[in-house]
């Protein structure tokens, strides 16, 4: 067995001085010494210099060397040729046959995939992940999605999508690609604004077209790039969000915190559902905050989208500290603000 052979049978990338006398069967070190000097004049090793030397003087023998024979793919490339068109469009697999190897069963699962049935509805995730490999979570792992990305196998052609780690309450009549999603703090408001537009067929709230309503449970909707998942879970061209909470500090924080959690997002705040329960207050007892921190929010961005009357009642009732409940708008009121 040559030189070559014996680095190829080497499983590792890295060899010590001592390893390489024992694969090469040297006798001595001067054997050694010329048996290294030929591998590395055909190129086939290469010395770490950071390792030093064993220090003899007349045959020098670095104490470690990284392998660099060429591996021999034949047989990879040959079941690459054979794989389906969608697989080898890129042309990646045929430059990297190292990672056929490496990936080599799933490939194979998903060419038999892909022969058998092109992807059309899309499913989850972990669906699509059990169709093909018959395990759940094999598209779970990052790099391997990394490695299908590269080969043009990406989510939209695979046909899943990413389930949302928090799953909104949502009522979407029908699926648009341009849509206005209005998004509700509370469950009671929520629920009768989908009423109206399942039995009713109602989608003009305050003469404002919605195309759906969803429910984002209090503070869960704030959480740190939960609605912009759940957008990707649309697959829809362009959703735009408003937002309608209770008037008092935990709701404008929301809705503050849920634009710093989402900025690729058009999140605005729902002006005339404000405007009519400020309108609806004035008169009225209401009552105090639970929210007891002395400490008040910089509500100045939220203030200057309303008119000067509107501002005012809204600024005061802020730093009174009162609340103005979404519910002061009750169905009853629903049926003559929503079309």
């Amino acid at each position: 067995m040559g030189i070559e052979e014996r680095l190829k049978s080497w499983k590792r990338k890295t060899i010590s001085r001592n390893e390489l006398g024992k694969l090469l069967g040297a006798v001595s070190d001067e054997d050694l010494y010329r048996l290294i000097s030929s591998a590395l004049s055909e190129g086939l090793l290469s010395p770490v210099k950071a390792s030093g030397t064993d220090g003899n003087r007349v045959h020098p023998i670095f104490l470690k060397y990284r392998i660099k024979v060429q591996e021999d793919f034949s047989v990879e490339l040959s079941e690459i040729a054979l794989l389906h068109p969608w697989i080898t469009r890129t042309g990646y697999l045929s430059s990297r046959p190292d990672l056929y190897r490496k990936y080599r069963d799933q490939i194979q699962r998903l060419n038999s995939y892909l022969f058998g049935k092109e992807p059309g509805v899309y499913v989850s995730r972990r669906e699509r992940s059990f169709e093909i490999f018959d395990q759940d979570k094999e598209l779970d792992d990052e790099s391997f999605r990394g490695f299908l990305d590269r080969l043009g196998l990406t989510d939209r052609v695979l046909h899943y999508y990413e389930t949302p780690s928090y799953c909104f309450n949502d009522y979407i009549p029908e699926r648009k690609e341009d849509m206005t999603l209005l998004i509700c703090e509370n469950k009671d408001i929520w629920f009768n604004i989908r009423r109206r537009m399942y039995e009713d067929r109602a989608d003009a709230l305050f003469n404002i077209l919605l195309d759906g309503v969803i429910w984002g449970g209090g503070n869960n909707v704030s959480k740190a790039g939960a609605l912009s998942a759940y957008t990707r879970f649309l697959r829809v061209d362009r959703v735009r969000y408003l937002y309608w909470g209770d008037i008092d500090r935990e709701g404008l924080n929301i809705y503050l915190s849920l634009k710093r959690s989402n900025p690729g997002l058009d999140i605005r705040l729902f002006e005339p559902a404000y405007e009519e329960m400020l309108r609806l207050a004035a008169g009225r007892s209401i009552p105090d905050s639970d929210d007891h921190r002395e400490r008040v929010g910089d509500y100045s961005g939220i203030y200057q989208i309303f008119p000067e009357n509107v501002r005012e009642a809204l600024e005061k009732s802020i730093e009174e500290n009162k609340r103005i409940p979404q519910e002061i708008i009750s169905y009853e009121k629903l049926l003559e603000v929503m079309r």
